[in-house]
């Protein structure tokens, strides 16, 4: 039988297990000497954050290519293959052609060579020329039939200049290119997309071929932007959906979402609310970034105390997909091996009033 100071050894041996366990605890994140260990086997690159070696923004592939800049708007008068017109004529006198439906012909297609037939009238060559135009030659054309002819003819859909819009706009669809929507800025106004943040709308072009891509803000301030539509061209409108991964010491931990371009540590800080006064390392702040072909990943240290490196914080721009690590102070790690040690104790305490 085991005696009760056998119980009570047993127990205290369990007690100084589990607080040496608790010296040890693990930590959410990598401490400061964790991390500047890590540099000095070579497993990251450490960089502590000064003035001079701020990196730059992250690189911009966006840009429409030279040829949808230098393309003129397209004369939305000529006619073209696949454009419906609406044709009604009048006459006066005898005989009498058109009378039987008052001289209502419908709705008459440009065929894919580009002609246009007309009962009485023929085939017509219309593809590049104007409506005035061929109202004039269909006059022409049956002045030895009709005394007097009165021709109308009005575009219903012009087919021949149409764009498409898809993605993040509020009437996607298919359009004409006309009077008042010739570059890409007025459909876009015409179109209404989600406006609350033109900086994180993206707008890309694909023609002939080839795409190009910048973001709605860059339209707005640059007019050599505002290019020419051309018929044929699908445009998409992309939202910029960024993250920045928060970990460790801070407010609020988890992705926190880039809500503009040239978006800085100090913005994703105060998103994250900032880092927690009762566990944070100031000197401890950490962004990591996988930079493209680096054996390495690159870690940038802010040394928050110093008012210089907040400054410093604020001109530092985010990418896409980074991770920004707070380091616990050394005294929360040694208040968390307390506890557990309480804890342990307390523990002990209650087995020994159960100790018969």
């Amino acid at each position: 039988m085991m005696t009760c100071t056998h119980r009570l050894l047993c127990i205290a041996s369990a007690a100084a297990a589990l607080a040496l366990t608790g010296c040890g605890m693990p930590r959410p994140v990598a401490s400061l000497s964790e991390v500047q260990q890590a540099s000095t086997e070579g497993r990251i690159q450490l960089v502590p954050v000064t003035a001079t070696n701020i990196p730059a923004s992250a690189p911009t592939t966006a840009a429409f290519p030279a040829e949808f800049l230098a393309f003129q708007p397209v004369n939305y008068d000529l006619l073209g293959a696949g454009d419906v017109l609406k044709v009604r004529i009048w006459e006066s006198g005898q005989p009498t052609i058109f009378v039987a439906n008052g001289g209502d012909l419908g709705e008459v297609v440009v065929d894919e060579r580009g002609r246009l037939y007309l009962p009485y009238v023929g085939s017509l060559q219309v593809s590049g020329r104007t409506i005035g135009d061929v109202r004039a030659e269909v006059s022409r054309r049956l002045q030895t039939m009709v005394r007097n002819p009165q021709v109308d003819i009005r575009p219903g859909e012009l087919r021949s200049k149409l764009v498409s819009i898809q993605g993040n706009a509020a009437k996607a669809g298919t359009y004409a290119i006309e009077r008042g929507r010739t570059r890409i800025g007025e459909l876009l106004g015409e179109i209404a997309p989600d406006l609350k943040n033109p900086e994180m709308l993206e707008v890309t072009i694909r023609r002939d071929g080839r795409t190009g891509s910048v973001r709605l803000a860059d339209i707005h301030r640059n007019p050599a932007l505002d290019i020419a539509l051309k018929p044929g061209d699908a445009i998409v409108l992309n939202e910029l959906v960024e993250h920045v991964t928060v970990l460790g010491a801070a407010g609020v931990q988890g992705q926190v979402r880039i809500a503009e371009r040239d978006y800085s540590v100090t913005d994703i800080l105060g998103q994250a609310r900032g880092l927690n006064d009762d566990a944070a390392d100031p000197r401890a702040v950490f962004l990591v970034r996988a930079e493209p072909g680096a054996a390495t990943p690159t870690v940038y240290q802010f040394e928050m105390r110093r008012p210089e490196t907040v400054a410093l914080a604020g001109r530092f721009i985010v990418r896409d997909k980074d991770a920004i690590l707070i380091s616990n102070a050394p005294f929360t790690q040694a208040r968390k091996a307390l506890s557990a040690i309480s804890q342990t104790l307390g523990t002990v305490r209650s087995a020994v009033t159960v100790v018969p």
